[in-house]
């Protein structure tokens, strides 16, 4: 991205950067005893709430050129800030993972019902050629039915793709992140 362009974009989204031109997100915390998620089983993961905080940035997780997560508090631990990074991470690989299956399964999906439009209207076309007018009005309801699962398979293609996409973005900029703890005291 050109810098010009890019300066345009920081100031319009009021956007901050840090010396590697990541995106930062600010996180205070004044009490981590909600940080992590009490049901995990072998990795720790960021509770619901946290994650959702997080991904209502969408303005700051989309920056092409990564994120920045800064954790602002004065009572993290030591011990734990070597599991806060690790648990953001996993919370957001689970996303990553099912954005991309969603991904596949909608590709393979929008061809199937772009196949079945298609032969929907082959059996039309057949139909009207055997058969001729005497298809009367189940011929335009045959037609409707072709047209319903060929826009279903644009719909499935580029219109949720779209979404799928910026999410798989978000979910790899957040598992990509810098991760970093700042001591300061939030209270005042």
């Amino acid at each position: 991205m050109k810098q010009k362009r890019k300066d345009y974009l920081v100031k319009k989204l009021n956007l901050k950067l840090d010396e590697e031109n990541r995106a930062i997100l600010n996180i205070k915390i004044s009490d981590d005893s909600n940080f992590l998620s009490p049901f995990y089983y072998d990795k720790p993961i960021i509770s619901d709430e946290l994650g959702d905080f997080i991904l209502k940035h969408r303005s700051i997780l989309l920056w092409k050129d990564g994120v920045s997560i800064h954790l602002i508090s004065n009572n993290i631990s030591d011990d734990k800030k070597e599991i806060y990074p690790d648990a953001i991470r996993s919370y957001f690989e689970q996303l990553l993972i099912s954005g991309k299956r969603r991904q596949k399964r909608n590709y393979v999906l929008s061809i199937i019902l772009f196949l079945i439009g298609v032969l929907i209207f082959s059996l039309l076309f057949i139909l009207d050629y055997l058969i001729g007018d005497s298809l009367g009005m189940w011929s335009e309801v045959i037609d409707v039915i072709a047209w319903v699962f060929i826009w279903e398979a644009v719909d499935i293609s580029i219109i949720e793709r779209l979404e799928n996409t910026s999410n798989v973005i978000i979910a790899k900029n957040l598992v990509n992140s810098k991760i970093v703890f700042i001591n300061e005291d939030i209270n005042t």
